[in-house]
């Protein structure tokens, strides 16, 4: 049985051909690199929330630390089957009435926060990872669901 040495001298070294197949498939490689590597940097989404500015006066005037304005203010988990509420819906609430209390701002409008309206981030959103990336900058995140861009580059 032949080894592979043996076959490499029946059929040539690495010649003209080879050389030019090569280069020919590293520059085509070269060309779809963004495709290849693009999805690292458009599927990762930092941990956020929707911005909402009133929440942001609430909590400055109580002092609250973010774990205690999370509680408060960002829905909880959802219903089964549907993607994390928290990042992608607020309280339809304006905060800014004098009538909230900085001790669970919420009790005072209904027993049960799950009465409470919800609606679609309309002022984007708050990143809790420090720094910038793609998904940061631009908007690739539209209700919770990857922008157009990012099913682009999956496809």
């Amino acid at each position: 049985m032949p080894t592979v040495d043996d076959v490499l001298e029946k059929v040539g070294e690495f010649g003209w051909f080879q050389k030019q197949a090569f280069l020919t498939l590293c520059l085509v490689s070269a060309a779809f690199a963004p495709i290849y590597v693009g999805i690292v940097f458009l599927a990762f989404t930092p941990d956020h929330r929707c911005l909402s500015p009133g929440v942001a006066e609430l909590s400055r005037r109580c002092s609250w630390s973010l774990a205690e304005e999370l509680n408060y203010t960002v829905p909880g988990p959802g219903p089964a089957g549907e993607p994390f509420p928290g990042q992608c819906r607020l309280y339809e609430v304006d905060w800014n009435q004098s009538a909230l209390s900085c001790e669970d701002p919420l009790a005072g409008l209904a027993a049960n926060r799950s009465h409470l309206p919800l609606g679609p981030c309309r002022h984007g959103w708050l990143y809790d990872t420090p720094g910038s990336s793609i998904v940061t900058e631009w908007p690739l995140r539209r209700g919770g669901q990857p922008g157009f861009e990012v099913r682009l580059f999956e496809s």
